[in-house]
């Protein structure tokens, strides 16, 4: 009786739809898709490492990385010789956006060497940016004394462009980390990190970064 039982649990166990030996089919599939998801999710990772933008140490200083990266803002700027322009109209191009004033001593290195490198590099636009809260005619002397001949100059005396208070009453988009400071933004438009202090642009580590910004 127990034997005639026991076949006869057996064949209903085998008509079951999911019947053991499925079930472990099942998991073994599972298991591989799983693994293989895990396997892809460490590829993508390999790739995004790899698609970091190249390292640039000047000085003391080093290139950062901004975490969320945002894309350039739709803000007016005024040209030191009259005119303005809107510095999202610069999306779409590599750009090297520079802020400085009259008063930083590492600014009267950093805009020279800025404006040799756009007469280098000719296809890269940089602008630099003066915080200073005087009249126009103030920085254009400023501006003369340095022989700046290739460098478009602009104006943010409101504050509207970038800030340096914890608070950033006006809203502007850039933080002054340090002055000078020049954010780095690619083709794509996204601002992707900035550099402190008077770098050496014409490094080659410096050139790379550049290089980097026109695929980003």
């Amino acid at each position: 009786m127990f034997r005639r039982k026991h076949a006869i649990l057996q064949a209903e166990v085998s008509r079951l739809p999911g019947s053991i030996a499925g079930l472990s089919r099942r998991n073994a599939i599972v298991g591989g898709l799983t693994m293989a998801g895990s396997s892809l999710l460490a590829n993508r990772a390999v790739v995004a490492d790899a698609a970091q933008p190249p390292a640039f140490t000047s000085g003391r200083y080093q290139f950062t990385l901004l975490r969320p990266q945002q894309m350039l803002p739709s803000v007016r700027l005024f040209h030191l010789n009259g005119g303005s322009l809107d510095l999202a109209s610069f999306r779409g191009r590599p750009l090297l956006l520079n802020f400085w004033a009259t008063w930083c001593a590492a600014c009267r290195i950093e805009l020279p060497a800025l404006d040799k490198l756009r007469e280098r590099r000719r296809g890269l636009n940089i602008i630099a940016v003066s915080e200073d809260r005087r009249d126009r005619e103030w920085v254009d002397r400023f501006v003369q004394s340095l022989t700046i001949r290739n460098l478009p100059v602009y104006l943010d005396p409101n504050g509207y462009v970038a800030h340096s208070d914890i608070d950033n009453r006006t809203g502007a988009p850039f933080a002054l980390y340090g002055m000078p400071i020049t954010y780095l933004i690619a083709s794509s438009g996204l601002v992707l990190g900035y550099m402190p202090g008077a770098a050496d642009w014409a490094e080659p580590s410096a050139n790379a970064l550049i290089d980097y910004l026109g695929s980003a």
